[in-house]
């Protein structure tokens, strides 16, 4: 695995995600065994506010959540495979650990409302910026809680408004908002989870899409075993391909963030 692709992935996958009382309980994910459908039942009243409202109730409810995963990471076509974890206090930190197959830390990221910190563990280089520092790469309506929604496939509540446009297709809803020049598209299933997540700022030229497969039940929740995001910034194309292995939902949570004396800082 080449080293400047090394380098270059937690910086993807900032630009990646940037366009995320039940009792402790570890799982090992599978493809599910039962049709999706016998999860959670579709709301039989599929009037405007009503569906909004099934689909709302239907987002991932944690405190805190650990993942484990296999990933596929391709920049500009030349795709790595990594090991990646991150790890989720909602709404407040997302922690990111990406390791080669060999087993080495490549980097490691800790992301907050406030701030983004990174770990360049190949070249000794501790960055650490404002969370403006996403802006570089992505709309300025991007919010942290927008992170953390694309990356365990909630929906992006504050892209939901009066203007939000519903339609059904089938047994799928299809939701578009627009605000200023971003556009967010959103498919649900019949179970209102979501499927498909766009975001897209043709001025910028600037586009995300993200979608979720192969559901299982985790503490009476369904989380996607799959996640393909696509991101495409002007001439640059990216694309992680998760594959959950273990989660961990509402358990104790470890954050381990130490600058080594040796790393050179960057801000």
């Amino acid at each position: 695995m080449k080293k400047n692709i090394l380098i270059k992935t937690v910086y993807a996958l900032l630009l990646l995600v940037a366009l995320t009382s039940c009792k402790a309980k570890k799982v090992v994910l599978v493809p599910p065994a039962v049709p999706e459908t016998s999860a959670i039942p579709s709301d039989p009243d599929n009037s405007r506010d009503n569906k909004l409202k099934s689909i709302n109730e239907s987002d991932l409810v944690f405190s805190t959540m650990a993942v484990r995963s296999k990933a596929v990471l391709s920049i500009n076509d030349k795709s790595n495979d990594v090991n990646m974890s991150f790890r989720i206090r909602n709404n407040e930190v997302i922690w990111v650990s990406v390791t080669a197959l060999a087993g080495l830390e490549v980097a490691r990221a800790l992301i907050t409302p406030d701030s983004v910190k990174i770990l360049n563990r190949l070249d000794n280089v501790y960055i650490k910026k404002p969370f403006s520092y996403i802006y570089e790469f992505t709309n300025e309506q991007i919010s942290f809680r927008t992170l953390q929604s694309i990356l365990i496939g909630n929906t992006i509540s504050e892209f939901i408004t009066d203007s939000t446009e519903l339609n059904m297709e089938r047994d799928e809803v299809k939701l578009r908002t627009i605000l200023g020049a971003m556009t967010y598209n959103l498919r649900v299933s019949p179970q209102n989870k979501v499927i498909y997540s766009n975001l897209n700022d043709e001025l910028a030229k600037q586009e995300l899409t993200a979608n979720y497969s192969d559901f299982i039940l985790v503490n009476q929740q369904q989380i996607p075993h799959t996640v393909v995001m696509n991101s495409k910034v002007k001439t640059k194309k990216f694309l992680l391909d998760l594959k959950f292995l273990k989660v961990d939902l509402d358990g104790p949570l470890e954050l381990p963030f130490r600058v080594p004396e040796r790393f050179l800082i960057k801000n």
